[in-house]
C-alpha cells in the first residue's frame, strides 16, 4: 500500500470531523470521534493526513496575563545591630 492511497482513505472524515469542530481538533480527538463511528486509525496515522493537507488545529491561548507591582527593593531596618 503507497502513502497516497493511504493518505486519502479516511482523508475526506477527518476533514469533515476537523471543519466541524471550528478546526479546533487535533488528533486525539479526532480519533475519539473516529471511534465513536467505528472506525479505527491509529493518531500517527491522523497526524500523516492532517500534515499532508496542511491542516493545523488551533489552541487555546493563555488568558491570564501577570501584571507587574512595586519592586519589593525597599530599605528595611537592621533591628539586630
Amino acid at each position: 500500500m503507497n502513502r497516497q492511497k493511504s493518505v486519502g482513505l479516511y482523508a475526506d472524515k477527518i476533514v469533515t470531523l476537523f471543519n466541524q469542530s471550528y478546526q479546533s481538533y487535533g488528533t486525539r480527538r479526532i480519533r475519539f470521534d473516529l471511534q465513536k463511528e467505528n472506525i479505527w486509525v491509529s493518531r500517527r496515522y491522523i497526524a500523516r493526513v492532517m500534515k499532508a493537507l496542511l491542516l493545523v488545529s488551533k489552541y487555546t491561548v493563555k488568558r491570564y496575563q501577570s501584571h507587574t507591582t512595586e519592586v519589593n527593593e525597599t530599605a528595611t531596618e537592621n533591628h539586630l545591630q
